[in-house]
């Protein structure tokens, strides 16, 4: 999971992140946003500054105290907020990372001056440091300061805690101007454009066990074709390796 989580994380900090105007602005603004969440709900608010791969982590009482986060802090060596996923269920963070891909590849469809007016939002077990007691986080993203070309300078994640009974909730996208959740069917379009009909067979027929080889020879084309679209899936949906790949495919429903 790490690796998957290291390769999503390349997607946003390796943007092209040219004609960006009024950068300090904008950074000093999603700080705020974030430090007045965490005052206001006791929560987490963290601030991805993904062109200058670092982070700014603000924990109000709850974060302080279940999550043992000082108040403010900020990570020179990442964009991510590391020291909370450690302590996230993993199964749970392939779901993140699934729904941010989807996020993601839906944002970078939409007018410039529409990116901003979405979110997405999934339900996190956290594990206390102290007694390993599960709590449950409400773990909502957005984006914002986008340049003419759609690339993003800043991620802003809250977490605030979620009391529910039940084990699962599946992550949406939704308008947070007008509260209106997206419907599946409108990202998960977005989802069958990540890889081309050709990926689509070759990751189909890896997920069932059949090696290059016979891959090259059910569809006609070389072991170094075949070689070259496996490189190519795992770059489109970034992950590490080929078991990663089908996982991901296959909870996004595109094999």
């Amino acid at each position: 999971m790490i690796e998957q989580e290291n390769e999503l994380k390349s997607l946003l900090t390796e943007q092209p992140f040219e004609g960006i105007e009024n950068t300090d602005l904008l950074l000093a603004q999603t700080r705020a946003r974030a430090k007045g969440f965490a005052l206001a709900t006791e929560g987490i608010a963290v601030v991805s500054d993904f062109k200058n791969n670092e982070c700014h982590i603000y924990a109000g009482r709850f974060g302080q105290t279940t999550m043992n986060l000082p108040q403010y802090t900020i990570d020179h060596n990442t964009a991510f907020e590391n020291s909370i996923f450690s302590q996230t269920d993993e199964n749970e963070l392939i779901e993140r990372h699934v729904l941010e891909l989807r996020f993601f590849n839906f944002i970078k469809e939409l007018p410039v001056k529409e990116k901003a007016c979405f979110s997405a939002s999934c339900i996190l077990s956290f594990y206390k440091k102290e007694s390993n007691e599960r709590v449950k986080m409400l773990h909502t993203t957005r984006y914002f300061g986008y340049s003419s070309d759609g690339s993003v300078l800043f991620g802003l994640c809250t977490y605030i805690p979620y009391p529910v009974s039940y084990d699962r909730q599946d992550g949406i996208i939704f308008n947070v101007l007008t509260g209106e959740v997206v419907e599946r069917e409108k990202y998960e379009a977005s989802d069958r454009k990540i890889l081309s009909q050709r990926q689509l067979e070759v990751l189909s027929l890896i997920a069932k066990g059949v090696s290059s080889k016979q891959i090259a020879d059910n569809l006609n084309i070389s072991v170094h074709t075949v070689n070259r679209h496996r490189q190519d899936i795992l770059a489109a949906l970034k992950v590490a390796n080929t078991a990663s790949a089908v996982e991901i495919a296959l909870r996004m429903n595109i094999i």
